[in-house]
């Protein structure tokens, strides 16, 4: 029997030896102090994880939205092309059709990150044409749309994080990890050091699935 010692761990698999060292320590008194520390770390991590699944559930949402708003907006773009338009109006139609190609015309298929620096570029050159064109058909519906969506996909990504600083935010899973590892950790120390001086079979059973189920992550 030696004194344990945690591998790196995925947070997923820090939760479930957590979860299972719990379950296992559960009955032992000598222990529960320390167990009560593990358990007071594992709720907050966990809702740490479930706040980063959130995060990512919604931005996956967000994304698709402002992707439909983008792709509807060029579709009406190109069938403005066969509207009679005045000669004006063609040409401004033919900027703001260099103006999305110039920043991509598959925008939608861009990384994330990108897509959104692309989305704001081509609202700012847009905002610089002749808006008659835009207002004289419907064009102009979509562009405060892609803006808001745009907007709503950097929120959930964290890009205003500091105009949040007075929220109270759940701290993610990765933050609190290390501290939960501590707190496994020093329960650890407090069963090996128990089952070094006693001869109560069900803290060196404890202690032995712990080290099978710790061994089978390394």
């Amino acid at each position: 029997m030696e004194l344990i010692n945690l591998p790196r761990l995925r947070n997923k698999q820090l939760q479930t030896l957590a979860e299972d060292t719990i379950r296992i320590c559960q009955p032992l008194t000598e222990v529960q102090p320390a167990l009560l520390k593990v358990k007071a770390t594992l709720d907050r991590f966990k809702l740490g994880m479930i706040k980063g699944q959130v995060s990512a559930t919604e931005k996956v949402s967000l994304d698709r939205v402002r992707d439909r708003l983008v792709s509807g907006f060029i579709h009406d773009l190109k069938a403005e092309f066969y509207f009679p338009h005045s000669d004006e109006d063609k040409k401004t139609l033919t900027e703001v059709n260099q103006i999305i190609k110039k920043h991509g015309s598959s925008i939608v298929r861009l990384p994330q990150n990108e897509e959104t620096a692309a989305i704001d570029n081509l609202l700012f050159e847009l905002k610089q044409l002749n808006q008659s064109v835009f207002e004289g058909n419907g064009l102009s519906r979509w562009l405060p749309l892609i803006e808001d969506a745009n907007a709503a996909y950097k929120n959930a990504a964290g890009e205003f994080v500091d105009e949040k600083a007075g929220a109270a935010l759940v701290m993610s899973a990765s933050m609190v990890a290390m501290e939960l590892t501590v707190s496994l950790e020093n329960l650890y120390t407090l069963l090996f050091a128990h089952a070094k001086v006693s001869d109560n079979e069900s803290i060196h059973s404890a202690y032995s699935k712990i080290e099978e189920i710790v061994s089978a992550l390394n």
